[in-house]
């Protein structure tokens, strides 16, 4: 009986932790190093002051076309970052089609392949998320559902 208990409840511990809990503002987030879609290596660190997450074909759409828009060194200037979760994405769709058309683009997208260092990232569906930082804290966490808002955010003094 001791066993079972014991059991049961190493299996509820693990079952949780595959469940990961979204930061909230006030959270610090870890400093978190990816590649991006050249293999060039991307940080997030104490000076990033944003985050422009997707975690879906939609949210990644907006933040694409938004960035499009945008002067080509824009996101470095701005202590920005893009990142997108392809932890969902079939391999092969990644490795032939979804990366090589990144690549076309003149920005860095900083990919998560196995969506381990973004599993906490809050993310909406069809959505871009927008995550402020200040020394890797979060101080503000905005919900986009279209290009105009996010180039309206990403403008704003």
């Amino acid at each position: 009986m001791t066993l079972r208990i014991s059991i049961f409840f190493l299996a509820v511990l693990f079952s949780s932790l595959l469940y990961a809990v979204p930061y909230v503002v006030g959270d610090k987030i870890d400093a978190v190093s990816l590649h991006d879609q050249h293999e060039k290596q991307g940080v997030i660190n104490k000076a990033t002051r944003m985050i422009l997450f997707s975690r879906d074909k939609k949210g990644g759409e907006i933040l694409t076309d938004a960035l499009s828009r945008m002067p080509r060194d824009f996101l470095g200037e701005q202590k920005m970052i893009y990142i997108t979760d392809i932890s969902a994405m079939p391999g092969l769709i990644s490795k032939y089609i979804a990366i090589p058309s990144m690549q076309k683009k003149s920005f860095s997208i900083l990919l998560d392949a196995d969506g381990t260092n973004t599993a906490n990232f809050p993310d909406k569906n069809a959505m871009a998320t927008l995550i402020y930082l200040e020394s890797l804290t979060i101080t503000q966490v905005i919900y986009v559902e279209s290009v105009e808002a996010v180039v309206t955010r990403l403008t704003a003094p």
